[in-house]
Parts: structure tokens; C-alpha cells; sequence
């Protein structure tokens, strides 16, 4: 008999491993959309070479990834409950929305060098991000369902890891295959910029066939509770966050929907500010995000380690003071293409860590019946105000600079620190100093 439940266990802890190597596999997939299409090529070219003036165009950037942010926090929430109605509902509606937004990301083929595409490539943009968005919703519903309190911050943290690391390729694909030769395959015309135009298609395949794996598995073999809570969603939402005061979850997504502001800008904004501001090529924002995802893949490990060791509101405080400082630094300390780039590597180092140990802690906060509904209030939170990062910036990337653009965020990071100090709970309940 004890023979036969060591083999269940040895089957179980098994079934574990898979599952959360499955589950790293869609953050590998998913991120190269981020790299790509939101960071650090698509949006370069689209302010380059669409717009044709880099400053504008990085405003015009900002403004649809903040109209973006409203769409994804109005809607995060009802889509989060709705997820949590159905055993499977969590996974089919990821499977969907991320169907919806490889779909998209491959329509940027079509968005030519020219203003007459200026309107196609903000709809395509604003579109194919609200997929993304919507489908992390349900991705980060799932962490418990792969994890255990003991390991969430390592299976967070590797998650994250993989999605950095695993850009690497794609970003040499794209490089040595597109960017630098002469002559590019599929006789695509350098002139005309198919060839970077070309690069949100690989994106897309890339997300195509690494998120099918986590979909499928997760769909067949992990087994989800049926949820009989009979509770209106609005009630249910608002219990979450509020019981005759604050509850610990309320104050940790106030404190995140401030601080996420910011974080949005340097993700959504990092490759038209390199090119606006230190005159990066396509070529040199490739090799920029090669060493940034290295770099950040060894920071996100590290910080997945800790989480399950100290709590993640101290990460997550570190984390906000170090970007802090980045910011400062690159807008107004920063004159050359160096001193960007290694101020860029130690915005990676702590940039995914701030992420990990925000989902993790969000994770341990909510009970397995509300995972969905409450990562659709983690979504709001990341995202009712996150126009107000976009609008700021590049309303004074408009009027002033992009410098005086990138160090208005400052005050997000400042503000969402001050909140953070108030959040008296980590995700096990203990008290946090």
C-alpha cells in the first residue's frame, strides 16, 4: 500500500512539473508580441517610417496604448467573472483571445511606410494589445492551478524567466535573418520595409506555437472546482477590495494601479524613445532587447527565489525605488548610446521581477474560486488609470520632449510606493514590516 501511494505521489509531483513548464511555455510565447510589436520594432517603425517624426509618433503611440488601458480595465473585470462561472471558462476564454490576437499582430504586414497608414496601424495596435491584454487576464487566473504556496514565486518567476530568455531566439531570427543581410529572404524589399514590416508575422507564428501547448494541456489535464458561488458579480467584485474599509487586496491594487502606470510607459514606450532620443536603428534596438531579455531573464529568477523566501511587498518596493532612479537617469543624465544601454540593462534586471512578485502576491491574496474575477480586478487596477501614463507622456512628448515625457512617469513610481507602504498583508497573511 505504501508502495502504490509513493507512485501517485511521484505521479502527482510528475503531473506538477509538466504543468508548470507548460504554463512558462505562454510567457514565452506571449512575449514576443511585448519585444516585438508594443516595445521595441513595431513601434519604432511606425513613429520612424509611418508617422515620419519620431516625436509625434511616439505620442501618437502612448495615446492609443492609454485608450487601450481604459478598454482592458472596463471590460478586465466582467471578462475575469465570467471566466470563473465555468470549470474550464478560464481556459477557453484565454485560448480565445489569444486565437483573436495572433490574428491581429499579423496585420501589421500591411501597415506601409506612408501617413495615408497612420489610422490602420493604431486600430491594428490598439486591437491586437486589448487580445493580449484581456488573455493575461485568464493566463494569470491560472498560476494556482499549477503551483502551491510553497513554490508560487518560483513558478511565477520562471514563467517570467522563460519569456525573456526565450525571446532571445526569435530576436537573432529577426536580426540576422531580416535586419542586417542585403538580401532577405522570401524576396522581400528592404526599400519598402517589408522586412520589418515582416517581423510582427514571425511574432505571431512564434505565439501560435508555443501558446498551443499550455491551451491544450491545460484544457485536458488539469482539473478545475466547480464554482457555485451564487454572488452578483458587482458584489462579489466589490467584497473583493472592500469590507467596511480597505481589505488587503483593495490596498495592494490601488497601490499597483498607480505604480503600473508607469511601468506601462517604459514597456509600451522603450523602442521610440532609443530611437527618438539616442538615434538606435532597428538594428541596434534588436541587439538592445537581445541583452535586455539576458539580462532581465537572470533578474526575474533571482526574484522568484526571494519571493518564496521574503515578501513580495519588499520586492516590489526595491524594485520601485531602483526605477525610480533608471527613469531620472535616462532623461536627464543620459547623453550617449552607452550610457542608455546600461541603464536600459538595469531597468530589465528589476522591471520583470516588479511584475512576478505583483502576480504572485495578487495570487496568494484570493481564494481559488475568485482567481478569475480577482486577476480581472488585477487587470483593472493595471489599467483604469493607464491611460493617464500614456496621456502624460505623450502629451509632454508632444508640447515639450520626449526627456521631460519619460521623466513625468516619475511621479507614478512615487506615488505607487507611498500606497505600498500602507499594504499590511502578503499573499500568506502574514504581517509585512
Amino acid at each position: 500500500m505504501e508502495d502504490q501511494w509513493d507512485t501517485r505521489e511521484i505521479i502527482a509531483n510528475g503531473q506538477k512539473i509538466v504543468s508548470k513548464l507548460f504554463y512558462a511555455l505562454y510567457d514565452l510565447a506571449n512575449s514576443a508580441y511585448t519585444i516585438i510589436v508594443v516595445t521595441f520594432i513595431t513601434s519604432a517603425y511606425f513613429a520612424n517610417q509611418i508617422v515620419g517624426n519620431p516625436q509625434l509618433g511616439a505620442a501618437y503611440w502612448q495615446w492609443t496604448a492609454g485608450l487601450c488601458g481604459i478598454l482592458v480595465a472596463v471590460t478586465g473585470p466582467l471578462l475575469g467573472n465570467l471566466a470563473d462561472k465555468e470549470p474550464k471558462g478560464k481556459i477557453n476564454l484565454l485560448h480565445t483571445f489569444t486565437i483573436f490576437c495572433i490574428l491581429f499582430t499579423s496585420l501589421f504586414w500591411f501597415a506601409k511606410p506612408s501617413v495615408d497608414y497612420i489610422w490602420y496601424a493604431l486600430i491594428i495596435f490598439l486591437l491586437s494589445n486589448y487580445f493580449y491584454e484581456a488573455a493575461v487576464i485568464f493566463y494569470n487566473s491560472l498560476l494556482k492551478s499549477c503551483s502551491n504556496e510553497n513554490n508560487i514565486g518560483k513558478t511565477s518567476g520562471f514563467a517570467f524567466a522563460l519569456g525573456y530568455i526565450g525571446c532571445v531566439p526569435i530576436l537573432l531570427f529577426s536580426l540576422y535573418v531580416f535586419v542586417l543581410p542585403d538580401t532577405i529572404p522570401f524576396g522581400l524589399d528592404k526599400s519598402k520595409f517589408e522586412n520589418i514590416r515582416f517581423i510582427p508575422v514571425i511574432a505571431a507564428i512564434w505565439f501560435l506555437i508555443f501558446s498551443y501547448p499550455m491551451i491544450n494541456y491545460f484544457k485536458n489535464h488539469i482539473e478545475y472546482k466547480e464554482n457555485s458561488d451564487p454572488t452578483p458579480v458587482f458584489k462579489k467584485l466589490i467584497a473583493l477590495i472592500w469590507k467596511n474599509k480597505f481589505t488587503s487586496t483593495g490596498k495592494f491594487l490601488l497601490a499597483r494601479m498607480i505604480y503600473s502606470d508607469a511601468l506601462i510607459v517604459l514597456i509600451a514606450g522603450g523602442g521610440v524613445y532609443a530611437s527618438g532620443v539616442f538615434g538606435f536603428t532597428p538594428g541596434e534596438l534588436l541587439k538592445l532587447a537581445i541583452f535586455a531579455n539576458l539580462v532581465a531573464f537572470v533578474g526575474v529568477l533571482l526574484g522568484g527565489y526571494l519571493n518564496d523566501k521574503i515578501s513580495s511587498k519588499i520586492i516590489i518596493l526595491t524594485c520601485i525605488v531602483v526605477l525610480t532612479l533608471c527613469v531620472f537617469y535616462s532623461s536627464i543624465i543620459a547623453q550617449t548610446k552607452a550610457q542608455f544601454f546600461i541603464n536600459v540593462m538595469v531597468i530589465s534586471l528589476f522591471i520583470g521581477s516588479i511584475q512576478s512578485a505583483s502576480r504572485v502576491m495578487m495570487t496568494g491574496l484570493l481564494k481559488d474560486d475568485d482567481q478569475g474575477s480577482g486577476f480581472g480586478l488585477f487587470s483593472f487596477s493595471g489599467r483604469i488609470t493607464a491611460f493617464a501614463g500614456p496621456l502624460l507622456v505623450g502629451t509632454m512628448t508632444f508640447f515639450y520632449s520626449q526627456r521631460i515625457g519619460l521623466l513625468s512617469i516619475s511621479i507614478f513610481f512615487i506615488l505607487g510606493f507611498i500606497l505600498m507602504l500602507f499594504v499590511d498583508k502578503d499573499q500568506k497573511n502574514k504581517k509585512i514590516p
